[in-house]
């Protein structure tokens, strides 16, 4: 049909514009200039050729103006792993590529089931249809392994048969009985049906395939049939329609696929009937017992009571009672876990094995810290001090540091960070601090000058390059740069220049610091902001560094301890708890009416007139057509002249220039404004005391964990603080998370419901979590995760972190470390 093939030619084009679209983002670091006019205006010119891009999380429900940058960097990383493995309906016909796995060996007869492994490709697997190969493929089904591994979400338990005459409406059956009479019938659709009339002794019934006139051939008057579904009548006469189907011949002792056990229910697509998964997993089962040797220990299956590999993978298919497949799915939940606690204890071996780590030293490091703790407004929190005593320690170890500081909002972490970048620096390191974006690497810029009271000077770029007094150290100056990909190509060759030839002390930019040409001599400590945007190959290209600099991971969103086992295996974990001293809890209250709306204004005014300040945070820059929710720009001009007329009224936002910004906070900082209008690039990196009130419009567009982050822009003085959620007019309900704002204050608990409302791989980022890559396993199985870690330290112990006992365990790991994928591309 002509219209058909249109439409595919649109859709290939709408596909190959949307890749293009995507890697120009993330060179601009998801601010949302690869397409005029913003990525919603193509996401709304597509909606007919790409509809499932709206579905992808974090943009359902939203629009991409109004995602944070890192949220962005989520949504385009789901999407291109959907581009790229084939699950799109741009081009149904083709065979997928999937997440780069260990080459499969070249098979020398295709037809001979000895020379099937479990990289097999899907096109080679000839015990599977020719049709139904392609409609596998669209599900990432491309190897043998993924076909095993494709588990049913549940079973129809047709397990027990029932003899004819006992059977009762409304209930899923099994019968089985001899075909007394086949035949085709011109009922329902074309072409036809097929009736056949089977007798157990007991009784007849009847089963009617609509649609399947050819099975009127299939079942023979004489043979013997099982049939499964869900009994109805017709005059007068039990009936099944469409029931499952299973000849049974007289000789036969195997296992039942497709009635009379356990029915699975498979994941489908569209066009691929469960039959056809049910035949294509069984056999699939058949030729593969020898292909899943038993890797785990025996000794350790004894202890925990776990079933063998194949058997288990066999009773998830095809279980012979439901306590099967709960052993079998415990046995490979664990096995998941184990494997990745295994490559992370693996991978922690390999950062700490070589001793040759930087050493810094003691004193000038407690010095350092002390002066900088004298500029500060407020004392070290306990959590910090013991922070950073564990930090210093790490940092004159000789072991390179791999560190995770995580902590609630407010809770200090900047201050640890700057704290150990200037410890390395006054030992005549250089230190780096990475971000995910350039608004987040702008924003450490300027707080840290700001805390140093850095300038600029003249005959250097004056937004990316500040100078300042090294705390402690009389007569020592330090050099600070700025380098992000959109500065111009001539400052950032002076900034490269000016980093190679040694005359930077500390970088501050994206992630890319690691990939792009940039020589950073003297190394000491990389500090990663946003830790769980910094997978496991950025990070490996710390350790090709000599001397290899130190780590240090920050997470700004506390991370659930399932998480953290899981993700953060190989890294130490310090918690900051504590918020600094004298701070007051923050009420957080909705505004969903005129009335509580008028108050919330009512309230700005007052704080302003008791001398504090208030925060307006909008999702958008500028209004958009396609997105309901509140723009900064419109409203700063509409507070201006309305309810806070009589204030002083800022606009910050993220188009904005480097200076641009600083003047707005500088001014807001010193009180020269009242009210600050603002996107979410107040989000971290802003700390005025001072500020008692967070009105967040539009709520409904951020997620829990940026709105608990915005919270914690205030509550940092010594005044009592309020947020308000400002809920849209025409929005009649709240959502799960805003509520969980409204009632929860501990980021913990917050992160922890984030993580259940959103799962991991939206919490995370859908390749950056580890959790996409596992089967069965999910993230409520804490006990099993625990049980998994306490195994695996046991035995990488045991066996002086080697498996060379092991061997079979020992590949096994290296397969599943070569498959985690965490980088975007």
């Amino acid at each position: 049909m002509p219209g058909s093939s249109t439409g595919t030619n649109n859709q290939h084009r709408a596909v190959e514009a949307l890749k293009n679209i995507l890697e120009l983002e993330k060179k601009l670091e998801f601010t949302d200039r690869a397409v005029m006019g913003g990525l919603d205006k193509f996401i709304e010119r597509t909606a007919t050729d790409l509809p499932w891009i709206r579905e992808i999380e974090p943009l359902k429900g939203s629009s991409y103006a109004a995602l944070a940058p890192g949220l962005r960097y989520r949504w385009a990383s789901a999407v291109m792993v959907r581009l790229k493995g084939g699950a799109t309906p741009a081009a149904p016909t083709q065979n997928p590529t999937k997440r780069a796995k260990p080459a499969a060996p070249k098979k020398t007869s295709s037809s001979s089931r000895t020379n099937y492994t479990l990289e097999t490709p899907l096109d080679e697997l000839k015990f599977i249809h020719k049709q139904t190969r392609p409609k596998l493929a669209r599900m990432e089904i491309s190897t043998l392994r993924d076909l095993l591994w494709l588990f049913p979400h549940r079973h129809v338990d047709y397990s027990k048969v029932t003899k004819i005459a006992e059977v009762e409406y409304g209930e899923l059956i099994t019968v089985a009985g001899r075909v007394v009479k086949s035949e085709r019938a011109r009922i329902g659709p074309p072409p036809g049906a097929a009736k056949i009339l089977i007798n157990d002794g007991t009784g007849l019934l009847e089963a009617t395939f609509f649609r399947q006139a050819y099975l009127a051939n299939k079942f023979r008057k004489g043979s013997t049939v099982a049939f499964s579904g869900e009994i109805g009548a017709f005059q007068g006469r039990a009936q099944l329609q469409n029931p499952e189907y299973e000849e049974i011949s007289s000789d036969s002792s195997g296992q039942s696929t497709h009635a009379g056990n356990l029915l699975p229910v498979y994941p489908s697509t569209e066009g691929l009937a469960q039959r056809s998964i049910r035949t294509s997993t069984r056999k699939a089962l058949d030729i593969s017992e020898a292909l899943l040797p038993e890797f785990l220990p025996s000794d350790l299956l004894n202890r925990n009571g776990f079933p063998g590999r194949y058997p288990a993978i066999e009773a998830m298919h095809y279980p012979a009672e439901f306590g099967h497949q709960f052993q079998a799915r415990n046995r490979l939940a664990f096995e998941e876990l184990f494997m990745y606690q295994l490559a992370a204890l693996k991978r922690r071996h390999e950062w700490r094995n070589r001793n040759d780590g930087i050493v810094v030293g003691k004193s000038d490091s407690r010095s350092v810290v002390q002066a900088l703790e004298s500029t500060l407004p407020f004392d070290l929190t306990t959590d910090q001090s013991d922070a950073l005593d564990q930090i210093i320690d790490d940092l004159n170890d000789g072991v390179p540091m791999g560190r995770l500081l995580q902590g609630e909002v407010g809770s200090g972490k900047t201050v640890v960070a700057l704290a150990s970048l200037l410890t390395v620096i006054a030992n005549g390191y250089t230190g780096a601090l990475m971000a995910p974006t350039e608004v987040l690497a702008e924003q450490h810029f300027l707080s840290i000058s700001a805390q140093l009271d850095a300038v600029s000077l003249p005959g250097e770029p004056e937004d990316s390059v500040r100078y300042a007094n090294m705390p402690g150290i009389e007569n020592r100056r330090i050099t600070i740069v700025l380098l992000i990909g959109s500065h111009k190509r001539s400052i950032k060759a002076r900034l490269q220049q000016m980093i190679a030839d040694g005359e930077v002390d500390l970088v501050i930019g994206t992630h890319a610091l690691l990939q792009e040409a940039v020589s950073i001599p003297r190394l000491g400590l990389a500090v990663v902001d946003e830790q769980h945007r910094f997978g496991v190959e950025q990070r490996s290209a710390l350790t090709k560094r000599t001397p290899r600099p130190h780590l240090l991971a920050m997470s700004a969103t506390p991370i659930p301890r399932t998480l953290a086992l899981t993700v953060y295996g190989d890294l130490d974990v310090t918690t900051l708890k504590t918020p600094p001293g004298g701070r007051k809890p923050i009420t957080t209250k909705l505004a969903n009416g005129d009335m509580a709306r008028n108050h919330a204004y009512e309230h700005v005014r007052r704080e302003v007139a008791s001398g504090r300040q208030a925060f307006v945070v909008c999702p958008l820059i500028d209004k958009s057509d396609a997105i309901e929710a509140v723009s900064a720009i419109d409203e700063f001009e509409r507070l201006s002249s309305g309810e806070f007329k009589t204030l002083k009224v800022g606009l910050l936002h993220g188009r904005m220039t480097l200076p641009e910004k600083q003047d707005v906070m500088d001014r807001f900082r010193n009180r020269g404004l009242d009210v600050l209008v603002a996107t979410p690039v107040i989000e971290v990196g802003v700390d005025i005391p001072n500020a008692t009130v967070m009105m967040i419009m539009s709520p409904q567009r951020f997620g829990l964990a940026q709105l608990h982050q915005l919270r914690g822009r205030i509550g940092r003085g010594e005044h009592a603080s309020e947020c308000v959620l400002m809920i849209d007019p025409e929005q009649n309900a709240t959502s799960e998370r805003i509520e969980a704002v409204v009632q929860k204050s501990d980021g913990f608990e917050l992160a922890e419901e984030d993580l259940r409302i959103r799962g991991p791989g939206d919490y995370m980022g859908t390749r950056q979590s580890g959790w996409d890559e596992l089967k069965v396993a999910t993230i409520d199985d804490v006990e099993l995760l625990q049980l998994a870690r306490r195994e695996a330290s046991e035995l990488m112990s045991t066996n002086a972190n080697s498996l060379d006992d092991h061997i079979e365990l020992a590949n096994e790991l290296e397969r599943v470390m070569a498959t985690q994928i965490t980088d975007f591309s």
